[in-house]
């Protein structure tokens, strides 16, 4: 069964329609006589791991797994794709939202894996290493715009396009990020594909191209976590990512040459 939409995403919708083209099909991925630039933003470093998942294991290798397989897969669809940085370098927000710049990008997608607030973990051994493992189901992947970004409007089509096709894979959305509690309080744009307004994203807002950040799993969640480690699952986020990219390229591509 498609998901309801909300009266809410209609009107999103509606005005969407106002700012972008329509869809133009499968057009090729290209902008104007060149193929679309796409920079991938792995998240977190190294030396900044981000959210420590159920397994003990870091944040940061989920991204950079995830991040490799979508490079090679948006370079196969014929896309011109570039990483902000390799599994081994501790590169800095603001460097990353620099060398989307200087690419002059045509999309910037920040690739993150998810937690939850403290007040809705536990803290477990996995052998010798610590890690966290919520105390209720929290599962499902989110995605991030930033209004403060300067290509708004088309960040929020993508969003859109990406929250799509991720709703196919047969998972609900993450929804605690709404939740009005300490560290949350996000507003959520489309609660039935997963959009949520997060202005002060560095990469999002200092990125010089439409931007997004997607959260594919929430790692502390014993189920989710298993979900996203899966290599048939990440290939199957991968496939929507790539269609939600090629669909947005061409909608893009339309935009360019009425320009």
């Amino acid at each position: 069964m498609a998901p309801v939409i909300s009266v809410r995403r209609r009107a999103m919708l509606a005005w969407l329609a106002a700012c972008l083209p329509a869809h133009a099909g499968a057009s090729p991925p290209a902008t104007g006589t060149r193929p679309a630039r796409i920079v991938i933003d792995p998240g977190h470093t190294p030396a900044q791991g981000g959210a420590l998942g159920v397994r003990g294991i870091y944040e940061v290798r989920y991204n950079d797994g995830l991040a490799s397989l979508l490079l090679r897969a948006l370079t196969q669809a014929g896309f011109d794709v570039a990483l902000t940085r390799g599994p081994g370098d501790n590169v800095s927000l603001e460097e990353r939202a620099r060398f989307a710049n200087v690419r002059q990008a045509d999309l910037f997608l920040s690739i993150h894996h998810d937690s939850a607030q403290l007040q809705y973990l536990e803290k477990v051994a996995v052998g010798d290493h610590d890690a966290y493992r919520t105390t209720r189901p929290i599962s499902g992947y989110s995605i991030f715009v930033s209004q403060r970004n300067a290509h708004y409007a088309q960040s929020l089509a993508a969003a859109q396009m990406l929250g799509v096709e991720m709703r196919k894979l047969g998972r609900p959305p993450a929804l605690h990020h709404a939740e009005p509690i300490e560290g949350e309080s996000r507003e959520l744009l489309a609660p039935d594909i997963g959009i949520y307004r997060f202005d002060d994203l560095v990469v999002l807002r200092q990125a010089a191209m439409p931007a997004l950040l997607l959260e594919a799993g929430v790692i502390v969640d014993p189920a989710d976590e298993r979900y996203v480690s899966d290599q048939g699952n990440q290939a199957r986020i991968v496939h929507a990512i790539v269609t939600a990219v090629r669909q947005y390229v061409a909608t893009a591509r339309i935009g360019h040459a009425q320009k």
